[in-house]
This record gives C-alpha cells, structure tokens and sequence, in this order.
C-alpha cells in the first residue's frame, strides 16, 4: 500500500502533546467554578449557551471557558494520531490478528495497572475513601475493559479511563480496516457514512438512556478511518487543506447551536487543527517551547493514565478559593504532580520490561 507519511514522529509526537495537555487542563477546569458542561459525549444547546453567556459576562477568562469547554476535542487528536500511526506502521505487509492484538494488549495492561494500583493506594489508603465489595466489583469491571458497554459504569472510579475501552475496540477492529483498505479506499469512506448514520439516527436517544454512542468504538470510527485515509491521501488531503479548514471553522461555530453540526465537529476539529499545525510548523518556536511540546508527547502515555485521579486535592482548594488567578496556580501545581507521577509510572514500566526481558 502506498503511503504518504505526510507527519513525521516528530510531528505526531508534538501532536500527542497538544492533545494530552488540552485533555489534562479540561480534566481540571472543567470542574472549577462556574462549571459550564462540554458537549463531549452528547449535545445539549444549555452548556454552549453557558459558554457563550460566561464569556460575554467575563473576558478575561476566556482562556479558562475555552479549555473548560472544548479542551476535551484532545482525545480525538490521540485517535486521529492512532489511526495514523497504525497505518503507517502496517502500509507494508499484512496485519496478523492475533499478533497485532497480543502486541497492544501487552503494551496497555502494564501501565494501565500500574495505574489502577496507584488510584487505588491514592484514593483509598492516602485519602481514606470507602472501600467496599461494589467499588472491588468496579476495579473489575474496569479492568476487564468492558465498563463502557454498561450504562452508568463509564465515568466510575476514574473518568478518563472509559478510553481505554474505546481504543481496545478500535485496536479489534483496525486488522479487517487494513484489508478493506487494501482492497479498495473506498470501503472506509462507507464505513465512515455508515457511522455517521448510526450517530444521527440514535445517538440522542441512547444518550437518554446513558449509552452514548461516542463511549464506544462508533462515535470515534469517523475520527480513526480519518487517521488511516490521512496516511495513505494525505498529500491530496492538503492540497485542499485551506478549503477544509474554512468549512470545519463554520461547522465548529454551527456545532454551538445544532447537534447534527456537531456531529461534524469532531472531524472539524482535527482537519482545523491540521491546518494550524502545518501552518505554523513553518515558524521558529523557542526551542524550550519545542522541548517542552515534545517532551509532553513522549510522556503522554503515562499523564493519561494518572493525571484523572491526581485532580484531587486542586479541584476542591480552587472551589474553595474562587479565584481566577488561583484557579491557574493549582492548575500550575496539578501539572507538576501529574508529570512527575507520569514520570514514575514510566520508570515502573520500563522495570517491569526488563524484568521480564530478563525473566
């Protein structure tokens, strides 16, 4: 299969750093006062308009509104990336199920753990909350990466681990991807409509009964076959970058006030983000800037896995104060804890790999 590799490691990597910190300062101000709601998994016209009003009544804070609002539009660049990533990493030869399954599994349950562990000691042995036969039960279910197939458990125990789920069910599927692709592009373009079908019909309605359809594989299809298609039409993708970009800045705007636009908006996002990228890519950034981007990338893996939990105890001094320059100091402090804890996590891995190289 022909590929363009039109975003080199450095560049996905820089990507992988935008995305991780947009998702890290959502995960916290999200929950700082006065807490606006994010169309993430479902539309609701009452939390643009709050984002809206909140900015008209306070300009200053805009920065805060913004991310608290639409940081969440990270995660999507992470399975653009992913889908991306895989197709360049298989363009040449054919994808062996079982292999390719075995090898992602046992890159994700090391760190994912490691994860649970220290949520586990975090919340339970460090801040004394309640441990029960139900929040056993929870651990579980999580582990087992089947909580977002049950209304309810998505968000349990630590929000930012219904990803985990997600990505696996992407990881099952992206084998037969490669051969359909291989076969004809065309195939992808209809599972992308067929996707999109299935969110404009049900979406709404499953929402109401706490399914939404973007807690699993389908609602982020659209997003992950982008990835792909990008690796193999990416340089005849950017010829008409400029035009995309236009039309995902009108979709975005529209996506305010209509769900079906905002359906749209996810794939909006990242071809917008695409044309930033690119553009400013040609600009001479600080190299500790750069640094900082890159490095952030390369620990991404780690901060998603323990920043969710380490929101506690920041959240609630910031509440307490309801300060704006506060809000950014406990910010500040929460980064600082997440790198390191990421850091740590990431050297716990690297221990475990040698031990069973050795092993």
């Amino acid at each position: 299969m022909k590929i363009n590799n039109v975003l080199s490691k450095k560049d996905t990597t820089a990507i992988k750093g935008v995305g991780i910190l947009l998702i890290i300062c959502h995960n916290f101000l999200h929950w700082i006062k006065p807490m606006l709601g994010e169309n993430e998994f479902s539309f609701n016209p009452v939390y643009a308009q709050n984002f809206i009003d909140s900015i008209n009544s306070s300009p200053i804070n805009i920065l805060q509104y913004v991310i608290a609002f639409s940081g969440h539009y990270g995660i999507h660049l992470f399975i653009f990336i992913s889908g991306y990533g895989l197709a360049i990493s298989y363009a040449n030869f054919d994808v062996s199920y079982k292999d390719f399954i075995k090898k992602r599994i046992a890159k994700l349950y090391p760190v994912f753990t490691i994860a649970l562990l220290a949520l586990f000691v975090y919340n339970y042995l460090i801040f004394r909350m309640e441990f029960n036969s139900d929040v056993a039960i929870d651990f579980l279910i999580r582990y087992s990466l089947v909580a977002n197939l049950i209304p309810k458990e998505v968000f349990v125990l630590n929000g930012p681990f219904w990803f985990y789920s997600m990505i696996v069910q992407l990881y099952l599927l992206f084998p037969f991807l490669m051969i359909l692709q291989k076969r004809n592009t065309y195939f992808l373009y209809i599972i992308g409509l067929v996707s999109f079908i299935l969110i404009f019909c049900f979406n709404q309605q499953l929402t109401e009964l706490n399914f939404s359809l973007y807690y699993n594989f389908i609602g982020h299809f659209p997003v992950f076959i982008l990835g792909i298609l990008y690796a193999v039409k990416g340089a005849i993708f950017n010829k008409y970058l400029k035009w995309f970009a236009l039309l995902g800045v009108a979709i975005i705007l529209l996506s305010l006030y209509n769900v079906y636009f905002w359906y749209l908006s996810h794939l909006s996002f990242i071809v917008l983000f695409l044309f930033v990228y690119l553009a400013f890519k040609k600009c001479h950034f600080p190299k500790l800037l750069t640094r900082f981007i890159l490095f952030t990338g390369s620990l991404s893996y780690y901060l998603f896995a323990v920043h969710g939990f380490l929101r506690k105890p920041w959240v609630g001094f910031a509440n307490k104060l309801e300060s704006n320059v506060m809000n950014y100091v406990f910010l500040a402090l929460f980064l600082i804890v997440a790198y390191i804890a990421a850091l740590v996590v990431k050297k716990l891995e690297q221990l475990y790999f040698s031990y069973k190289n050795n092993k």
